[in-house]
């Protein structure tokens, strides 16, 4: 079943239904990327990689905990959760279609045990009620492991920062196959002066 993507205008109130904005999102990105770039050829090969995926979460966390949102880390897994607690969010690198409407992405890496289950629990429960909420400020989860996880996919190159907001509903192997609903953000290109303070605000 071909999942719900959502660009523009839809996109940007379906964020807001998250409690989330754009600039949110970009700030995050672009405050990970400043830190990642940081790393050089005297670095570990995954240390870039790694810097920008964790402080992505670290930052992410950074903007929603003072807003009520709370966290923890199942497995190693980093969840940030919304303040409704019937969704979490984690950010992950994303593979090349990232972000493109009309392609399928997947993480870049083949996922472990704790993205396995988080995904087969967003899989049953779209099984259990049919067409489940897919996440809303009035959820409640009944208990830490039947939240909806939410993938917040990020891609860098020289271009830019593409990212999506994405509920993945089915996973073999470790590797996503299908995905519930998309929300695309426009592209945060990397020229753009204009957005630079966006790095360094919230301190």
């Amino acid at each position: 079943m071909a999942p719900r993507v959502l660009t523009d205008s839809e996109a940007v109130g379906r964020l807001a239904e998250l409690g989330l904005t754009v600039e949110i999102v970009e700030r995050v990105v672009r405050r990970a990327d400043a830190e990642a770039s940081i790393c050089t050829a005297l670095d570990p090969p995954i240390m870039e990689g790694l810097t920008r995926w964790g402080r992505t979460n670290r930052y992410l966390r950074e903007d929603l905990v003072p807003e009520g949102w709370r966290y923890d880390n199942p497995r190693n897994l980093p969840r940030t959760i919304h303040p409704g607690g019937g969704f979490a969010i984690v950010a992950t690198t994303g593979d090349d279609l990232t972000g493109l409407v009309d392609l399928l992405p997947a993480t870049k890496y083949s996922k472990g045990y704790a993205t396995v289950s988080a995904v087969e629990i967003n899989e049953q429960l779209a099984l259990d009620f049919g067409d489940f909420d897919l996440g809303s400020d009035d959820g409640q989860a009944s208990d830490a492991g039947d939240l909806l996880t939410w993938l917040m996919l990020f891609h860098v190159d020289e271009v830019g920062f593409r990212v999506e907001l994405s509920l993945p509903d089915r996973i073999v192997d470790g590797r996503i196959t299908s995905w519930a609903e998309r929300i695309i953000l426009p592209v945060f290109p990397r020229d753009d002066d204009r957005l630079a303070a966006l790095i360094t605000a919230g301190g």
